[in-house]
């Protein structure tokens, strides 16, 4: 199958450039950039230093018996195994999120072949990898050439670096066509591909709390050692010394990469050929008497409130319906939760802190999903809802009733069994669930009148190559922080316990960073979280009475 070259450059500069600028359009994201190469030069650093360690001890046969196997071959292959695999799933994912789907289609598949297309595609990933891992990789071998003075080892290194990635981004593409087609084209699967990648999530999240990634290490760690590819790792150690490697092995692994990518590169243009060309899923009239039934329940549970809120409401939620993507925000915060799943794990005990946790959690997510940029979220119906004959209250109140009747129910599912199984007496238990339930209530009524205030119009990218309007980020800011304000002296304010741990730590905190000892009084933080405790109550309501007006008078410049 040949392939246009010149094309094949072409697309490969115009994706990676393309690369470069979705990294660079985001200022948190050059920020984040920033935070992880510095994070990933000390660890390159370090692992320098050990594999420079690792090669002396090599080197002058001071290395001992190494707790695997068939020794530092053996450990050297299962290691190449587990990267080609890891690297095969990270070429898979990226493929589905993002690399299957090409951007101005009708244009790209006009003025170039398919196969030219997947060939440039491919070329443009690779080198995105490249950059990303070149850095760390060349530092650990470098460490270890010049421990165990063998250069030859630095020579191989470009060879094995590319043999192994080669093959796992040229079948990860493959693999991730397929998905991507059954994730977008098939209409089983396209209708509910917002509850499969929320279950994809939590089986992500499973992995890493309940320590999976670590089981899945130890399981494959031997079966990869005998793997083709593996065999890359005789090829890096030929040059070094005190070692028994095998030339025949290398060189089956030389031959694997070779015959991999020529089959996945015929294979891939085969699927892309037939995913690019072949019609999205589309709503069917099924889908949409379905969707409209579940409305008419959430109309009855409204039956109480007039006609325009209900529209509100309907209208706010059948936004949040048709674009998903825009909660993924909502996600971040489980993040935090890491430590309390694994305790839960190692100890099979529910924290007595975790349910009060996740009422704060369930609160924040509603308010954040349905009232955190209500004017953002109307988008080009802007104008048309603030001539409509609505009310600041109508509108005001539809977006909190639109996140309270989701919120209460959600509640009660997510806190109260984690309420009652967990140590907390039944009387606590009752509790978190009532100020989840209370929250979920007051938290979008606190939310809607930061979200009038610090408003979003345009569309920022959420997820891979996916835009949405989302709240804004001094927003988000300021109505997480008065959230958890409020919510950290209601703490205080309720809990001995608390206030002598926030006394102790200021202490110690201003004990250690000054001369002087502080010496504050945990009775002293009482009136203090009383007070804020009173204004947190008072909040929600001047924050409803601002939003009304702000409607009210609301002009499109």
């Amino acid at each position: 199958m040949v392939v246009d070259l010149r094309h094949v450059r072409r697309i490969a500069r115009m994706e990676f450039r393309r690369t470069l600028r979705k990294l660079g359009d985001s200022t948190v994201q050059v920020v984040a950039l920033a935070f992880a190469g510095l994070m990933f030069s000390g660890i390159s650093l370090l692992g320098a230093s050990l594999f420079a360690i690792l090669g002396r001890d090599l080197r002058t046969g001071d290395l001992g018996d190494l707790p695997i196997e068939g020794g530092l071959v053996a450990g050297v292959r299962g290691a190449v195994g587990l990267a080609a695999v890891g690297l095969l799933a990270l070429a898979t994912f990226r493929t589905i999120a993002q690399r299957g789907g090409i951007d101005e289609p009708e244009t790209l598949l006009l003025a170039a072949r398919v196969r030219d297309v997947v060939a440039g595609i491919l070329v443009a990933e690779s080198a995105s990898y490249i950059a990303w891992l070149a850095v760390p990789v060349s530092f650990a071998v470098g460490g270890f050439v010049y421990g165990a003075r063998a250069p030859l080892v630095l020579l191989a290194l470009p060879v094995v670096f590319v043999g192994v990635l080669l093959p796992a981004i040229w079948l990860g593409f493959c693999l991730g066509l397929v998905g991507r087609h059954l994730v977008t084209r098939y209409e089983p699967i396209a209708r509910n591909r917002t509850a499969i990648g929320l279950l994809a999530f939590l089986a992500y999240m499973g992995l890493i709390f309940g320590n999976g990634f670590a089981v899945l290490t130890e399981a494959l760690f031997e079966p990869l050692q005998s793997t083709p590819l593996s065999g890359y790792a005789d090829l890096l150690l030929l040059g070094a010394p005190n070692v028994d490697t095998s030339p025949l092995w290398a060189g089956g692994a030389l031959a694997t990469t070779v015959g991999v990518v020529l089959v996945g590169h015929a294979l891939a243009v085969r699927l892309a050929n037939y995913h690019w060309f072949s019609d999205p899923a589309t709503e069917t009239e099924h889908e949409r008497v379905e969707d409209d039934s579940g409305l008419a329940v959430g109309d009855r549970l409204l039956a109480l409130v007039d006609r325009p809120t209900r529209s509100v409401v309907r209208v706010a939620w059948t936004r949040t319906r048709r674009a998903p993507i825009k909660l993924i925000y909502a996600l971040y915060p489980l993040f935090f939760l890491i430590s309390d799943v694994q305790t839960i794990v190692r100890t099979g005990t529910i924290p007595t802190h975790l349910p009060w946790l996740l009422g704060l959690y369930v609160a924040w997510a509603v308010a954040l999903a349905f009232a955190l940029n209500p004017l953002g979220d109307d988008g080009p119906a802007l104008e048309a809802t603030l001539t409509a004959p609505i009310s600041g209250r109508q509108y005001v109140v539809g977006h909190v009733l639109a996140g309270a009747v989701v919120g209460i129910p959600a509640a009660v599912v997510v806190v109260g069994p984690v309420a009652f199984l967990s140590p907390l007496p039944p009387i606590e238990a009752a509790a978190a669930v009532g100020v989840a339930i209370l929250g979920s209530l007051l938290t979008p009524l606190l939310a809607i009148g930061v979200g009038m205030t610090f408003p979003r119009f345009g569309s920022v990218q959420v997820a891979a190559n996916k835009n949405a309007v989302v709240p804004s980020k001094t927003a988000l800011a300021a109505f997480s922080v008065a959230l958890v304000t409020i919510a950290g002296n209601v703490a205080l304010a309720t809990d001995a316990g608390t206030r002598q741990l926030l006394a102790g730590l200021v202490n110690g905190l201003v004990g250690f960073l000054t001369p002087w000892t502080l010496g504050l009084d945990p009775a002293w933080l009482l009136p203090v979280s009383g007070v804020v405790v009173a204004a947190g109550i008072a909040a929600p309501l001047l924050s409803y009475v601002y939003a009304v007006n702000r409607f009210e008078r609301f002009t499109l410049s």
